[in-house]
């Protein structure tokens, strides 16, 4: 199980190294922690709890307008933005400055959801 967590706090910080992300984190779709690197003053239950509601949410109104499933959410806050990417049965979390830029968050987000999603399919 150790090194189950190692791998997914390794893709996280490689995560941080290659974009402007501030924090990251990996949650089920339940709201449950998986593995963060959020900063430190961040109530992590709590953010995993309302993450999987954003994205519920999202799946809802995505059903409602015919759009489907979100493959993101952005929260463009004042202070710094919160991108969320769904993957299935599991949500990817990236905090970044309002100056970031976001192409390229995105861009990493892919390669860590495609990191994350190799690492539950065995």
């Amino acid at each position: 199980m150790k090194k189950k967590i190692d791998a997914l706090e390794s893709i996280l910080r490689d995560l941080e190294q290659n974009c402007d992300i501030d924090g990251a984190a990996i949650v089920t779709e339940r709201g449950q922690s998986v593995a963060s690197s959020l900063p430190q003053n961040t109530e992590e239950k709590a953010v995993s709890a309302m993450a999987a509601a954003m994205l519920s949410i999202g799946n809802r109104v995505g059903d409602a307008l015919d759009a489907g499933a979100p493959k993101s959410i952005l929260i463009d806050g004042e202070n710094n933005s919160v991108i969320l990417r769904g993957l299935g049965r599991i949500l990817l979390i990236g905090i970044a400055p309002p100056d970031a830029e976001i192409g390229l968050i995105g861009f990493e987000l892919n390669q860590a959801a495609k990191r994350l999603q190799d690492h539950f399919s065995r």
